[in-house]
């Protein structure tokens, strides 16, 4: 089993020369992809170093040079990629020995799969960011609570109450992307989530250890999902983004009406401002209508699912 891993590099500078010793220190792992995507921090220094020290790491940039966000970047890591398959680090965590063994012998057994997905761990830096992080409700491994057949997947995923499950812990035929599409580049928040559905409706994804890590994400002050922006808002354009996408896509309807329900339901809390203290929104009020209007037999399926669900903003 040969792997290239992708690593986004945004302001990582401290974090990089583990994550990429990780990664090499896998006896899968063919090439990491180092994608340097704008840093302000000096990590692009670190990466012309660890590009130069390694002769299995390769550095790439955005042609301008600029910020483009992770989901360009790992674009452009899968884009450069050769080998079979392809897993993603975060560019501040790291993998834990033996990352790829559960599933390179899951490939093995059954050539019908598409990727392999497994729980993570979260290491905590300082006390406030565990704070924080234990605050917003998340938990201190990242995993799906069950197992469940590859079909059932992306409807527990857009359900968001069974957990889910990261980038860190996927790792996937590199052809699976010509049926899921691209990361979307217009999500500088949340398409990694975007991605992992858009895999489960058209690829085989199966569980591999779902009790133990196979990497570490890291919390730190310079998390973004520390950095208390409205989980409503960003939310919803997770959600119409995928939902506009499963249309293009001809996904099915009851599928099509569960994103159709989370799209509502986070325009319902925006309309109600129920974020730290938020202004309630007149305007989000005026689109949950006007959306319903829109698509009536959606709003009907929706409608009736909606005692089913738990929601979770984002």
């Amino acid at each position: 089993m040969q792997v290239t891993v992708v690593i986004p590099v945004y302001n990582a500078r401290d974090y990089l020369e583990q994550a990429v010793g990780s990664a090499l220190g896998q006896n899968q792992t063919e090439r990491v992809i180092l994608v340097e995507d704008g840093s302000r921090d000096g990590s692009l220094a670190v990466c012309k170093r660890l590009e130069s020290r390694h002769r299995r790491v390769l550095l790439l940039r955005h042609p301008d040079g600029g910020n483009h966000g992770a989901g360009a970047s790992r674009n452009l890591g899968i884009a450069k990629a050769e080998s079979p398959f392809v897993a993603f680090l975060d560019a501040d965590d790291y993998y834990l020995e033996g990352r790829f063994g559960v599933a390179e012998s899951l490939f093995a057994e059954d050539r019908g799969i598409d990727g392999v997905y497994e729980a993570i761990a979260v290491r905590f830096d300082d006390s406030e960011s565990a704070r924080r992080w234990r605050s917003q409700g998340f938990e201190e491994l990242t995993t799906l609570k069950r197992e469940v057949p590859p079909e059932e997947l992306c409807d527990l995923l857009i359900a968001c109450d069974s957990g889910s499950f990261h980038l860190n812990g996927l790792v996937v035929r590199r052809k699976a992307f010509d049926r899921s599409g691209s990361f979307f580049e217009s999500l500088r928040l949340h398409q990694d989530t975007a991605m992992t559905i858009q895999l489960a409706q058209f690829c085989r994804l199966v569980p591999g250890r779902l009790d133990e890590p196979v990497a570490v994400r890291r919390v730190h002050p310079g998390n973004r999902y520390l950095s208390g922006y409205n989980p409503y808002r960003t939310g919803l354009k997770l959600w119409n983004t995928l939902f506009h996408w499963a249309r293009e896509r001809e996904v099915a309807g009851s599928r099509l009406a569960s994103l159709f329900l989370n799209c509502q339901y986070h325009r319902y809390r925006l309309a109600l401002g129920s974020h730290r203290g938020d202004s309630p929104s007149t305007a989000q009020g005026l689109s949950l209508l006007l959306q319903a209007i829109a698509h009536p037999m959606l709003a009907s399926k929706a409608w009736r699912q909606r005692k089913k669900r738990r929601f979770r903003a984002g």
